[in-house]
């Protein structure tokens, strides 16, 4: 009986001590994390008439909203715009019924994902449409945003249907109050005139290169000079595959015995930080009349600060001709009561040198308005060629003046 017990017993210890042998797991698997693109419901915002609603498509004076069914991109028909502004026209705008104006959060997909449409026009070719985007949460509150050169297929706009990307990130919700969680509509703004063709919207997963955060997103600038348009691929309107009426110079006197030395390294590689300079052969005449603008942002399409400088400032650039070209140069921010001054060359801004070269001096006050801009908030300069010529223009930069902004030739601290 006893040697019962004690088999039993001992037969009881062996089992537990076989289950308390058992594999033990040293760390908890971890559950992947869904990606929230992929969760996100409301991908589509317009395919076509039939299965996307769009509200504001009445025509008027100002503006023709078509559905046309001729070369689509997708679905069985796209929208075709038509649009003149004149003094009767109090809103150029319509609307996309997103998802049945169901509320959309897209504060998960805020910064990985962007509005992605198809776009044509009919004729010529374009790097900008007078257009803007707007997100409107359910307390009509809305932020913006614009197409960026950087964001279009090939740079350019053409017969070809182009992809254009609107990064959500760009949107500056925070700052207009918009409940980014609570979204209810797309609606797009109509500006000047225009004609294109859209299609195909939506939400796609997009990494946006720049970067919003404050800390990183401004650049506040102080001392002098201030070297601008050094890397080439912040440029806009300068593409050859459209047109020759620009073309990038990686050799050229231009570049200064500073720029030189941080770059000699680095010419072999014109697409870095070297000081660029740009060969413009434009005709007024030719089918490429309407190519005749170019530019580069101050600070690498983010905000560049220039508030404690601006007042005691002129730009400054190089051209090579046997005469001055004609050129207007626009000064463009991101946000403030005046967004963009404008200025032609005259003869006070020519500072002759030799061998045909010029040296162009445009002080920041001898701009109109200039008292109304927003100096933190900068974002391109713009050229444009305002008559047929042959030159070659480039060391762009920002330089202290401090003399009469009328005569900026007579003041010698440059």
């Amino acid at each position: 009986m006893n040697f019962i017990r004690i088999s039993y017993i001992s037969l009881l210890f062996i089992l537990i001590s076989c289950d308390s042998f058992k594999t033990v797991n040293l760390y908890e698997s971890v559950m992947d994390q869904p990606d929230p693109y992929e969760s996100f419901s409301y991908k589509d915002i317009f395919i076509d008439s039939y299965k996307s609603k769009v509200w504001g498509v009445k025509s008027n004076n100002c503006k023709q909203i078509l559905f046309d069914s001729i070369n689509n991109f997708k679905g069985k028909d796209h929208l075709h715009l038509i649009w003149n502004q004149n003094k009767e026209c109090k809103y150029m705008g319509f609307g996309f019924a997103w998802a049945n104006f169901k509320g959309k959060n897209l504060s998960p997909i805020i910064n990985n994902s962007a509005i992605q449409l198809m776009i044509r026009v009919d004729s010529g070719s374009f790097s900008k449409i007078p257009m803007f985007f707007s997100l409107v949460d359910y307390n009509e509150k809305q932020c913006y945003s614009r197409m960026n050169i950087l964001g279009i297929e090939g740079g350019v706009i053409d017969q070809k249907w182009r992809k254009v990307i609107v990064p959500l990130s760009t949107f500056k919700y925070q700052k207009k109050g918009v409940n980014i969680s609570n979204i209810k509509e797309l609606r797009i703004q109509l500006e000047r005139k225009g004609n294109v063709h859209i299609d195909d919207l939506k939400v796609i997963s997009h990494h946006h290169p720049f970067k919003t955060q404050k800390s990183n997103f401004n650049k506040t600038f102080e001392n002098f000079p201030v070297a601008l348009g050094k890397v080439k691929k912040y440029w806009w309107g300068v593409n050859e595959n459209y047109s020759d009426n620009f073309k990038f110079i990686t050799s050229t006197s231009f570049i200064s015995d500073e720029s030189q030395e941080k770059t000699d390294s680095l010419i072999i590689l014109p697409e870095f930080e070297v000081s660029l300079s740009l060969d413009v052969n434009y005709d007024k005449n030719s089918e490429d009349n309407k190519w005749n603008n170019f530019g580069f942002p101050f600070n690498k399409w983010e905000y560049a600060d220039l508030s404690n400088i601006y007042t005691t400032s002129a730009i400054h650039f190089k051209i090579k001709s046997s005469t001055v070209p004609k050129i207007q140069l626009v000064i463009v921010a991101y946000s403030g009561k005046v967004r963009r001054l404008t200025k032609n060359i005259q003869s006070e801004n020519i500072i002759t040198s030799s061998d045909n070269q010029y040296l162009i001096s445009i002080p920041i006050k001898s701009f109109k308005n200039y008292d109304q801009m927003n100096w933190e908030s900068l974002k391109e300069l713009r050229f444009k060629v305002l008559e047929s010529s042959k030159f070659e223009i480039g060391d762009f930069k920002i330089v202290e003046f401090r003399g009469n902004p009328k005569k900026p030739n007579k003041w010698r601290g440059i």
